[in-house]
């Protein structure tokens, strides 16, 4: 499977929309945003469906919770009619390319409560069950089939989180944002994180990924141990840079897609039960065609060892 997040980049500097606070999702409401929407996920998907891989779709839910709907003038009515339509979004690319070779996965992705990077007040495991709760539950009732929070730097909102993905009965996905060393924001390291969601919820999450880092940022992270028996996942961005210098930059990073590719290849002979190979800020279709291409030739070639 596949996955390509963190499309905002695409959509500011190669698109030339102002996203007001980073909220993609209210370009559903926009002509040109929707038609620069569905062309940036064709051609994701279109680029895993000819290597043979399924595709994760999800994104657009990132920001589209209360408090951020809230500082765009979303009101909660206008915020779960939004929500809808975004999974309305990706089910017309699961009906369009869904096939037993490459199946297609409805997602909706939660990311954290407050930025994701300046982390400022961090909520407790309650506040984030309650938070992330009513989100869960439109997206749920929509038809998702899977919740995937997504660059988390707080190991306590990802056990909110986890916790109100089970009380819905929606299976969930923890992704976490670690920095340059492998650290999350509370230093803790990834292992530790994942222990202790793991410990607090019951093992509640299907499994775990990392987004939004190059991997020879977040390699470190990747101790040995009977731990990474639970990670499922990386979607990693084009370019080693702080994801705050690259968020402001004023134009694209998008690195060296073929590299990206041979690093992921790498990384599937190192794990070879993960089953999410995608991407994050800066890629693109053709990072994602590298990405399915390199992987899936080094997984057939370690099936014919």
């Amino acid at each position: 499977m596949t996955s390509g997040i963190g499309f905002e980049t695409w959509l500011q500097y190669v698109d030339g929309f102002e996203l007001r606070h980073f909220c993609a999702f209210e370009l559903l409401n926009d002509r040109r945003g929707l038609d620069c929407l569905t062309d940036y996920h064709r051609r994701l998907v279109e680029a895993a469906v000819a290597n043979g891989f399924g595709v994760i779709g999800e994104g657009l839910h990132y920001r589209a919770s209360r408090d951020w709907g809230a500082l765009i003038g979303f009101s909660p009515e206008a915020l779960e009619e939004i929500n809808i339509r975004a999974i309305e979004f990706y089910k017309g690319f699961a009906r369009e390319y869904d096939s037993p070779e490459t199946p297609m996965i409805v997602g909706g992705m939660l990311g954290p409560r407050g930025d994701a990077y300046n982390t400022g007040r961090l909520p407790d495991a309650a506040e984030a069950e309650d938070y992330h709760a009513g989100q869960i539950h439109t997206l749920k009732a929509a038809g998702a089939d899977l919740i995937t929070g997504a660059t988390l730097s707080s190991v306590e909102e990802a056990i909110g989180m986890a916790r109100a993905a089970r009380a819905a009965d929606i299976p969930v996905v923890i992704s976490f944002f670690v920095r340059q060393g492998g650290l999350l924001a509370g230093g803790e390291t990834l292992e530790d994180a994942i222990e202790k969601v793991d410990a607090a919820t019951g093992s509640a999450p299907a499994y775990y990924m990392i987004n939004c880092t190059h991997p020879t940022e977040f390699e470190p992270a990747l101790t040995p141990g009977d731990w990474t028996r639970r990670l499922g996942g990386f979607l990693p961005n084009a370019v080693a840079m702080d994801t705050l210098a690259l968020c402001k930059l004023g134009h694209l990073e998008d690195g060296d897609p073929e590299d990206l590719g041979r690093r992921m290849a790498g990384l599937s002979r190192r794990f070879p039960h993960v089953h999410v190979w995608g991407g994050c800020c800066g890629t693109d279709g053709r990072h994602i065609g590298q990405i399915t291409r390199q992987v899936g030739e080094a997984r057939k070639a370690m099936a014919a060892e």
